[in-house]
């Protein structure tokens, strides 16, 4: 639809006086981009941030494929949709609860609002080194805790797979009165598959939030937010996607959601079931490795995506990232992250038998090379949430001070430190900085992971010029 007309109109001759600025002049440009159908809000082609014609039809079908109750196109990723839903459903002084292990843009839309936040922390799975998943039980006993909490907020999938119980948080959520947002962004392909756990959509999330560019064949940028609740102050969200998003959206981006939304309608079948094929052989073949492991956690977690293949380094003396550089090196694999444990390959529908294979036999070709270590290797610093202090907001606002990341111990943070992917925060503005989330820093950094400051760079970090009196 949009597609095909975006199409007719760059075959109609009709110069473009108007923006953007390279016209469409692909004898200037050449071919690498669709310049020629690179368009602004002209006639005929409607207004994202005002659908009422075919945007507005290309969001009906999305929403009737993933089946929300109305669905929103995202052309700035899933960070936009996340600032937008949290705005539109929160005051200033709220409180809300979110797992802590949310993406940052949950932490910015934290910040933005103003809100007070309080975390669940997922049990960390022992063999595998990853985060489990959030129990309705967890968040009920956190929400008895809270007199003003108007949001909840959970990552499923997280970034390894790891999906929480999120029909049973939901009406734990309700009862008390608040909504659910779930950050699915790892997860735009549940739902499509009974191989896969169901979409958040379909289990009584209030707002889901998709990057469609992560699971599905769409370009990087490209997500969808869906409404799947009556809950949910819908001219609210449409005000505040305004606000997050572009004026100027890509049409390219548009169009391109709007192909992926026709592939699901018209190929899932045969597309998910070639994929459940290829993944179930591939787990077959690779479960004969002796020393690395392709986990499945199954009896650990709620459910798990298992198009998450997370490559596990425990029984070798190979860290993840030097798994990770020796696929990239020596066998042209580009994996998606990782750790000191593990490794991790994104999969999806569009992967072929020729790429799966290609893992297969660097994985076998490696597992000959690998040597076993002696003792099984564990996580060595255990982590606390840190100490509050101040607000995130007060903690912005105050004076600061840059010093050396590994000399912070005792100090107030007043920046976010992540490493990523997968942009967790190990803390936040507002936070005391201990010796242990220090020393993690460090043993992170022999790990040849680079940790990253929101504010500061080159190994240094934004802190409160005052100290708490205790350290």
């Amino acid at each position: 639809m949009l597609e095909q007309k975006l199409m007719e109109y760059a075959k109609n001759g009709r110069y473009p006086f108007h923006m953007p600025g390279h016209k469409r002049n692909t004898d200037v440009l050449g071919n690498l981009f669709p310049y020629d159908m690179d368009i602004t809000e002209i006639e005929g082609f409607d207004n994202l941030h005002h659908a009422e014609g075919i945007l507005q039809d290309c969001m009906q079908q999305a929403s009737e494929v993933f089946g929300s109750k109305a669905s929103f196109f995202l052309v700035n990723g899933s960070s936009g949709g996340l600032l937008a839903a949290i705005r539109s459903m929160t005051k200033r002084g709220d409180g809300v609860l979110l797992a802590r292990g949310c993406h940052r843009a949950v932490y910015h839309g934290v910040e933005l609002c103003g809100l007070l936040p309080q975390y669940l922390v997922a049990p960390i799975l022992p063999d595998w080194q990853i985060q489990g998943s959030i129990t309705p039980k967890q968040v009920a006993d956190a929400l008895e805790d809270m007199q003003n909490c108007k949001l909840v907020i959970l990552t499923s999938p997280t970034y390894e797979g790891v999906v929480s119980d999120i029909a049973g948080i939901a009406d734990v959520v309700h009862k008390k009165g608040a909504l659910l947002l779930v950050d699915e962004a790892h997860g735009a392909h549940l739902g499509f598959s009974k191989a896969f756990p169901d979409t958040a959509i379909h289990l009584g999330a209030d707002i889901v939030v998709q990057s469609l560019h992560k699971t599905l064949p769409c370009p990087t940028q490209t997500a969808i937010l869906h409404i799947c609740s009556e809950r949910v102050p819908v001219q609210a969200v449409k005000r505040q996607l305004s606000v997050f998003q572009t004026s100027s959206p890509s049409y390219v981006f548009l169009s391109a959601i709007e192909h992926c939304i026709g592939i699901l309608q018209q190929k899932k079948e045969i597309l998910f079931s070639a994929y459940e094929k290829r993944l179930q052989r591939f787990y077959q073949e690779v479960g004969n490795l002796e020393i690395l492991q392709v986990c499945q956690p199954q009896k650990e977690v709620f459910a798990f995506d298992k198009s998450k293949c997370i490559i596990h380094t425990k029984k070798s003396t190979w860290t993840g990232v030097q798994l990770s550089q020796k696929l990239r090196e020596l066998y042209g694999l580009e994996l998606e992250m990782a750790q000191p444990f593990y490794a991790l390959a994104m999969t999806s529908v569009c992967d072929t038998d020729k790429g799966f294979a290609m893992l297969k036999n660097a994985l076998f070709a490696l597992d000959r090379q690998a040597i076993p270590t002696k003792q099984m290797k564990q996580e060595e610093i255990s982590m606390q949430l840190p100490e509050v202090y101040c607000s995130v907001e007060e903690a912005l606002q105050a004076k600061h001070t840059e010093i050396p990341l590994l000399e912070s111990v005792g100090c107030v943070c007043a920046d976010y430190v992540w490493v990523y992917p997968p942009g967790i925060p190990f803390v936040v503005p507002g936070e005391i900085i201990s010796l242990d989330l220090v020393k993690k820093f460090a043993y992170l950094q022999e790990q040849r992971l680079e940790i990253t400051c929101a504010y500061a760079t080159n190994g240094r970090i934004q802190v409160l010029d005052s100290r708490p009196k205790k350290y």
